[in-house]
């Protein structure tokens, strides 16, 4: 009887199991359906952009005034689309994934010194740049300031970043031992930075990260200096509380603040946004301040994904190996029903709008948090047949 009464069991969870399987392939299968018939394409040849979907972005960045760039980081493809769309569209501000006080030291650089001067400057300094130390970005970092775009950076400092920063803090600083702690720093954060590339599980190695450093802003704060060292140094300790406590929420309250000690600079004013794609959802730290900055001014706020169907991205700094399976990304297996209908050979764009439409009146029900957030949080989702990687700035 006991025999019987788990067969019996065993059968019923198998059909429950199974009814709930092809409940979701059937939902999935209704959410591929609606994408397919509100995807359009574009193609890009030596460079340039064409096609439907490419004619529809460039038409609702033009009536946005707060246009957001969520991305799959280290690709030569993304900065090349965020270019190519300033190529159409002029921006008034540019806002990026980096901190403020980086961000003004190279877009200082790029405004000032000649040509030569600034391949000298990168070719020292270059591996400190985040994201801009790669070719791509730089160049579209270069385009923007020279079409007197402004440049906010939006992050706390990157961990290689004391270098760049403490180089000029030397030059400004009238405190002898406080410079005699700057050029300290940047000699021990470029050691720290070649060891950690030698053997990238010991971030303990990345000088920002030892307690010497710690001790070296401890003893920075007892000094009199000026008003912009001690605000650099208040935030390099803020930094390193994020990176050794993991301290993600932190690190969203400092994006936010950041933004909005410059938030006069969002009034008026065309603004692009580029950050990873976590960011930009609608209901995220920087994306869902902005969206509610622009409803305050009786505006929409523009969210446009950008990620890889495949392909290979660059290591995070020069000398790093590339990651061979940049399709595999954090989220490529809630997004599979989007995915499927991508083209491997040209660039699509799904409206996302009739998603959210279809959701919101129950024709499709979407189980997965992570899916439901990109539904509603982002407005056109561009997938690239194949993400390659860039080549860095600074010489070998």
């Amino acid at each position: 009887m006991k025999k019987v009464f788990l067969i019996i069991t065993v059968f019923i969870t198998s059909l429950a199991v199974n009814a709930q399987s092809n409940a979701q392939y059937n939902q999935d299968s209704l959410l591929t359906s609606i994408a397919q018939q509100n995807l359009t394409k574009f193609f890009v040849k030596n460079n340039v952009f064409s096609g439907n979907g490419w004619d529809t972005l460039i038409t609702r960045v033009k009536s946005s005034d707060f246009v957001l760039v969520g991305e799959a980081h280290l690709t030569n493809e993304i900065p090349l689309f965020v270019k190519s769309l300033t190529d159409k569209v002029r921006f008034d501000n540019f806002f990026c994934e980096i901190d403020p006080y980086s961000a003004k030291i190279i877009e200082s650089k790029i405004k000032d010194f000649s040509e030569t001067q600034l391949k000298q400057y990168t070719d020292e300094l270059g591996s400190c740049f985040s994201f801009f130390a790669l070719e791509p970005e730089f160049n579209l970092l270069k385009k923007l300031v020279k079409s007197k775009t402004n440049v906010f950076g939006l992050d706390q400092i990157m961990v290689v970043a004391d270098r760049l920063i403490c180089h000029e803090l030397k030059q400004i600083t009238r405190n002898k031992r406080a410079k005699q702690i700057y050029e300290d720093i940047e000699e021990k954060s470029k050691r720290g930075l070649l060891s950690y590339i030698k053997d990238p599980s010991d971030l303990t190695v990345l000088y920002l990260l030892t307690d010497e450093f710690q001790n070296y802003i401890t003893e920075l704060k007892s000094m009199n200096l000026s008003s912009k060292e001690n605000e650099i140094i208040r935030s390099f300790e803020l930094t390193t509380k994020i990176y050794k406590e993991q301290d993600q929420f932190l690190r969203s309250q400092l994006n936010k603040n950041i933004l909005m000690k410059d938030s006069q600079k969002l009034e008026n004013t065309k603004n692009l946004f580029k950050f990873g794609a976590l960011h930009m959802f609608k209901d995220s730290d920087i994306g869902n301040l902005v969206s509610n900055v622009a409803d305050s001014q009786f505006k929409k706020s523009l969210h446009i994904m950008v990620l890889g169907l495949s392909g290979t991205t660059s290591g995070p700094f020069q000398g790093m190996p590339n990651d061979e399976d940049a399709g595999n990304h954090q989220f490529s297996e809630v997004l599979k029903p989007l995915l499927s209908v991508a083209s491997t050979n040209e660039w699509s764009c799904i409206d996302m709008s009739s998603i959210k439409s279809a959701y919101l009146e129950g024709k499709i029900q979407v189980s997965d948090p992570t899916l439901l957030r990109i539904i509603n949080g982002y407005d056109y989702f561009v997938i690239i047949p194949k993400l390659s990687p860039p080549n860095f700035i600074q010489a070998q």
